[in-house]
């Protein structure tokens, strides 16, 4: 990991850098290539790009990708054009100057940076090059929208975009799930710009606009076993409690409820918690910091920053990636009908898979291992890892490496715990050294990696990553600090 002095002028100095590049190369007419990742960070970067890029009068064409090579796979179509980036790119310096060095190619990322030096012609906008933390700090949509306030004369329209993309990065590890760093700057732009407002409540998916019962069976992180994914469970809960469900013939919300109704259901959510043998402790990642869009219709969806960001991952994730990208550029009518129902099979298929996947962990000496089955898909992977990472079904002390196949290719997504990575562990460099000495890719952060893998070398790379999450944890355990006692 790099080791530089943070310096956050620097930063938006080179935000300002991009910028000019792009409008120039706009400017004298050049087609623009926009490729991103197709999670919700990376669809909020697509949609703050391609809406700054629309503003600007340029010809482009925005496209997600689930896997770089697939980026790659289509290097002849972006030849001749200014090719940017989102959310991707920045761990992949090598390979793309080995394919595009002759092209002009702005990268806005947050991820690791696998080197720092770029030829010449070329902007890498990566806060980790500036001693600023790209896991915690600021994600892909946050920098997109750090460069493109140089471009967008009232830019502060997109900066809850780029909150909806830090939320679906959970990049929330503040106290009461705050976002931290230049995230909290980004907020304070939306909320000066009247376009955000930020208060504590339940934070649980269609906490405005949808029934409470729902709301609660919609709960992923944490994922609540008996809850999460039963609405008649959720129902008969509230009706146990005496919180009224309906206020006439329409259903109640979250929002809708009283400071009384709501510690009401948040002990009874720990009460069958504790009934149910599982830690009590989950039910505090329910209670955080809301960000509310407030130009966003209540019943939409995506007036909650979160619930907006889970719509977007949803869309990315079932191959819908352009429904995400239209949203977040902020086309509404059918295409916010078509997300939701888009959104509505993607939970319904995670359930399913998540239901046989929980009871299925191998446990390695320094690793938990689930292996997925073919009722899920291999996009949802990274899903499925979030979710049970959240869950406190995987312990603490051991990251959780979830596998997905297809064809002759396993697709590998592990998390760990902050506990974990404040004591040494690097997940972005265990997947990238270990996937790279069996002939695959890996890399992320330190609490979030993934990595693509020869399904034949699977046992070999398990058997890598278990060592290196052992030699980390160990080598962390040994140090002693200068000048402290051994």
């Amino acid at each position: 990991m790099l080791s530089v002095k943070r310096d956050v002028e620097a930063f938006y100095a080179k935000c300002k850098e991009a910028a000019d590049c792009i409008r120039d190369e706009v400017g004298r007419g050049l087609e623009v290539s926009v490729t991103g990742h197709n999670d919700a960070d990376g669809l909020s970067s697509l949609g703050i790009v391609a809406g700054g890029l629309l503003d600007l009068g340029a010809k482009f064409i925005a496209r997600s990708v689930f896997r770089r090579e697939e980026f790659f796979e289509t290097a002849g179509e972006h030849s001749g054009k200014l090719i940017i980036l989102t959310d991707m790119g920045g761990g992949s310096i090598g390979e793309l100057m080995d394919v595009f060095n002759g092209e002009r190619l702005v990268i806005i990322d947050h991820h690791q940076p696998d080197r720092t030096e770029i030829p010449e012609g070329w902007v890498h906008v990566n806060p980790h090059l500036l001693g600023i933390d790209g896991e915690s700090e600021v994600s892909a949509a946050g920098v997109a929208y750090l460069v493109m306030r140089n471009i967008v004369a009232d830019a502060e329209r997109y900066a809850p975009l780029a909150v909806v993309g830090g939320l679906g990065d959970l990049q929330d590890k503040g106290e009461k799930r705050r976002l931290v760093g230049l995230n909290e700057s980004i907020v304070a732009d939306a909320v000066n710009g009247m376009q955000l407002r930020v208060f504590e409540d339940f934070i649980l998916h269609g906490r405005g606009s949808r029934p409470i019962h729902q709301a609660l069976a919609g709960s992923q992180s944490p994922y609540l076993p008996g809850l999460s994914g039963d609405e008649a469970a959720c129902l008969s809960l509230l009706v146990d409690v005496g919180i009224e469900v309906r206020a006439g013939d329409k259903w109640r919300t979250l929002a809708d409820l009283a400071e009384e109704e709501k510690r009401t259901l948040y002990n009874a959510i720990v009460s069958h918690l504790a009934k149910s043998n599982q830690p009590t402790e989950m039910a505090r990642d329910l209670i955080g910091t809301v960000y509310e869009l407030v130009n966003e219709d209540a019943s939409s969806g995506l007036r909650d920053a979160r619930e907006y960001s889970q719509i977007l991952n949803a869309c990315g994730k079932t191959n819908n990636s352009w429904l995400g990208v239209s949203l977040a550029m902020g086309y509404r009518g059918w295409v916010l009908k078509e997300a939701w129902r888009v959104m509505e099979q993607y939970r319904v298929t995670l359930k399913k898979g998540l239901e046989s996947a929980s009871k299925n962990l191998e446990q390695m000496y320094n690793i938990v291992v689930l292996r997925v089955g073919p009722d899920i898909d291999i996009r949802h992977v990274s899903s499925v890892a979030s979710i049970l990472s959240s869950s406190k079904i995987v312990p603490d002390d051991k990251p959780l490496v979830v596998l997905g196949q297809e064809g002759g290719i396993v697709k590998v997504s592990a998390r760990a715990s902050p506990s974990l990575v404040a004591r040494g562990l690097n997940l972005g460099t265990v997947m990238r050294e270990a996937a790279a000495k069996f002939s695959g890719r890996g890399g992320g952060h330190r609490i979030a990696a993934g990595a693509e893998i020869p399904a034949e070398r699977l046992t070999l790379f398990l058997l890598e990553a278990d060592r290196l999450v052992g030699e980390a944890i160990t080598k962390a355990k040994t140090q002693v600090p200068l000048g402290g006692d051994a």
